[in-house]
């Protein structure tokens, strides 16, 4: 649509603007999927704004890297700021152990500020996680959620009344309001909704990114029951939660995308460059929605539409009653997954 274009446009432009230097001094801030595009950004914005921060990446070696190219731009700013930790988003193992080093390191022992969910992949081809689920669906929402509720069980508990309360942003796409969900009932009904996603026979050809918006849209899903555990029983938010939309950025996360096919290479640099803000302006909505209020918990993050419109334009895949349904069948699928496979986690739901 033209209007969409429009503000893709003046995002492009005009930047949201970044807070006062020294708002995040003394917290730490943690970014995961941070060695390049909007993760690596975002570290450099939370470290100039005051933060240290504990920055993942698939292997060391990558993240030391990442680390050195930060203090390289930055300078004496970033020295001592940035702690690099090891963190495989395709392994439930992985995030649990990512998450109990975290706890004992010299940052996690102070606590933890804030958590900005930023890793994620998109995916051409069909890939099996070794997990056995397509590789798109294991990060994006299975071990996106399962990361979440390990920080969340963590954070409530260690937070401390004379500091800020902490937050929780997870990274989303306004590709979450594009899935027919109708179709989803029977998937739920038949061998279930991740399984039909997962199930290479049903991968379509010719999509540039068949599971993104999916994986996007159960993402949203279990954040609001994440949102929900975060309220004690007296009713007092001890974690914001937030979903945010950086918008289109114009990063190397589709690269898988552009090694498709020679049109594929013409026409997503073109896109990019055209209607694709840099990452530096991308990153400074994860900024923003780190500082939301108490107020806006729950609430995405987006400046696409306007609020109105957001919701008009969710309703179908969030507030209707297909949508109801379909929510329902997929935390089962989730939940039962993380249940079989995570060690604690029946607990960890209860709570």
């Amino acid at each position: 649509m033209v209007f969409i274009a429009y503000r893709r446009v003046r995002d492009k432009l005009w930047p949201e603007s970044l807070p006062p230097r020294g708002i995040f001094d003394g917290q730490s801030v943690l970014v995961t999927g941070a060695t390049g595009g909007l993760g690596l950004a975002a570290t450099k914005h939370f470290v100039a704004l005051g933060a240290t921060v504990i920055m993942t990446s698939r292997t060391l070696s990558q993240g030391l890297a990442a680390r050195q190219q930060i203090e390289d731009d930055m300078g004496h700013e970033a020295k001592g700021k940035i702690r690099v930790m090891e963190l495989d988003m395709s392994l439930y193992a992985s995030c649990v152990s990512f998450v109990n080093a975290l706890r004992e390191s010299d940052v996690g022992r102070r606590g933890l500020d804030c958590a900005v969910l930023n890793a994620g992949v998109i995916s051409p081809d069909f890939i099996e996680s070794k997990q056995g689920w397509e590789q798109t669906i294991q990060v994006n929402t299975l071990s996106t959620t399962l990361l979440g509720l390990l920080l969340l069980d963590w954070m409530k508990k260690t937070h401390q009344p004379n500091r800020p309360t902490p937050h929780i942003v997870f990274v989303a796409s306004r590709d979450h309001l594009d899935p027919d969900v109708k179709e989803w009932t029977e998937w739920g009904k038949n061998e279930g909704i991740l399984r039909h996603l997962s199930n290479k026979e049903n991968w379509p050809t010719g999509q540039v990114d068949p599971n993104y918006a999916a994986s996007k849209l159960m993402l949203m899903y279990a954040m609001e029951v994440l949102c929900q555990k975060a309220v004690n029983e007296e009713k007092e938010i001890q974690v914001i939660i937030n979903t945010v939309c950086p918008g289109l950025v114009s990063t190397d996360i589709a690269r898988s995308i552009t090694k498709k096919s020679t049109l594929m290479r013409l026409v997503v640099p073109v896109y990019l460059g055209v209607l694709g803000k840099s990452a530096n302006y991308g990153a400074r909505f994860y900024v923003s929605a780190a500082l939301e209020p108490k107020a806006n918990h729950g609430k995405n993050i987006q400046s696409l539409f306007s609020e109105e419109e957001y919701q008009k334009l969710a309703y179908d895949n969030m507030k209707s009653e297909t949508a109801q349904e379909v929510k329902g069948m997929v935390l089962n699928e989730i939940w039962d997954e993380l249940k079989k496979n995570v060690p604690n986690m029946h607990s960890l739901l209860s709570k």
